[in-house]
């Protein structure tokens, strides 16, 4: 059975950055929404309705990769504003984008500009030890050969709507505010103990 992330703040602490209003809807309505039907879907799956197998798999990768990615994305913020990239982190993105600078206006870049729906996953390929920017569509390709996310973004319009309107603009820069690179860097450590 999925179960919700356990938040290590409450949700007024994110403020200004992240409305309570706009974070509970999202973290108790929507995030709630996908683990519940996920869970559904799991259900359905024991039960062999294999007549409607690839119906039942396309509504499963949905709800699977939206419970993912939104664990992700809650567990990636924090009220604390003293977190900052580890060396080992930063020599890397250093390697992999010549500087923090340029990886900074890129993920910028990148969150700005995902169309419709969609999501922002910075993470790391073992095969070719790069890390790289994506975008993820809705909820689909989050599933890329040995990619490991260490940092995501929702740039769903649900995530900031309430608060930020159409303005992704500011959403962005206040987003970033709120990273817990505390987070970002315990998964890129874990990278090399798998």
């Amino acid at each position: 059975m999925y179960e919700m992330i356990k938040l290590k703040y409450n949700y007024k602490d994110l403020e200004p950055y992240y409305s309570s209003e706009m974070f509970n809807y999202h973290y108790n309505v929507l995030y709630k929404g996908y683990t519940d039907t996920l869970n559904k879907l799991l259900d359905e799956y024991k039960k062999d309705k294999i007549g409607n197998i690839q119906c039942l798999n396309k509504r499963f990768a949905f709800n699977c990769d939206a419970y993912i990615l939104h664990s992700l994305f809650f567990s990636n913020l924090t009220p604390n504003k003293n977190t900052k990239l580890n060396s080992e982190l930063t020599n890397h993105i250093i390697k992999d984008f010549e500087s923090v600078e340029n990886f900074n206006n890129l993920l910028k870049e990148s969150l700005l500009n995902v169309e419709g729906s969609g999501w922002v996953v910075f993470g790391y390929n073992r095969y070719l030890d790069k890390l790289f920017i994506t975008q993820v569509e809705n909820h689909r390709n989050l599933i890329l050969i040995d990619y490991i996310p260490l940092l995501v973004i929702d740039m769903w319009e649900h995530s900031y709507y309430l608060q930020y309107k159409t303005n992704k603009k500011d959403y962005v820069i206040n987003i970033l505010n709120i990273i817990d690179y505390n987070e970002v860097n315990e998964r890129y450590n874990n990278i090399y103990i798998m």
